[in-house]
């Protein structure tokens, strides 16, 4: 029994970077498209990283905001286990990287067929500009803390481990359907 009881333990991020097995968390509910800051901090931050990270070639950010019904919707790579974006890319530019866990893309070896930006179905890939490649998140894999996350003032983007994130978007449900009685259970 007892072994049962740590398989489900909740991790911590030391432990998580270990495993490989960090996520980018989205809270939609928090963001407010930093409307009052100028608009959108966490893609000026990930266009400025992407600049310096690749120069003037591949610049471009690799998080998007959209606002739909006066709501602002964060759209980030969720890093799919089985990415269609891997498989539908015929150059062989997208891949998962196995030290990561992330999937990641060679811009080198992208010829902007678009195949992977019409295979992903959270729409996390785009065009960027006049070039010809398609841009998605990396999760900042080289980096201590995606800069998007660093940028995000108002926590509707966190970088976190899988179990945890797996737990927190269970408790994000449970909040909206039982409401005040998963307050009282929090407090136990």
């Amino acid at each position: 029994m007892q072994n049962n009881l740590n398989k489900n333990k909740l991790t911590n991020l030391k432990e998580d970077l270990k495993k490989n097995q960090i996520e980018i968390m989205l809270y939609p509910s928090k963001c407010d498209g930093c409307e009052t800051e100028g608009f959108a901090a966490c893609v000026k931050a990930c266009e400025a990283h992407m600049g310096k990270k690749y120069g003037s070639k591949y610049t471009g950010a690799r998080i998007n905001i959209k606002k739909k019904s006066g709501r602002f919707f964060p759209i980030i790579c969720h890093n799919c286990e089985e990415a269609p974006c891997v498989d539908a890319c015929m150059p062989g530019a997208r891949y998962k990287d196995t030290e990561s866990g992330w999937t990641v893309t060679n811009y080198k070896k992208c010829v902007g067929c678009w195949m992977c930006v019409m295979s992903c179905p959270f729409g996390a890939i785009e065009r960027i500009g006049a070039g010809r490649f398609a841009s998605k998140c990396d999760g900042c894999i080289d980096e201590g803390t995606p800069k998007c996350v660093e940028a995000c003032k108002k926590g509707a983007l966190k970088r976190i481990g899988i179990k945890n994130y797996s737990y927190e978007r269970r408790l994000m449900v449970a909040k909206k359907i039982y409401g005040p009685y998963i307050k009282s259970v929090e407090k136990r």
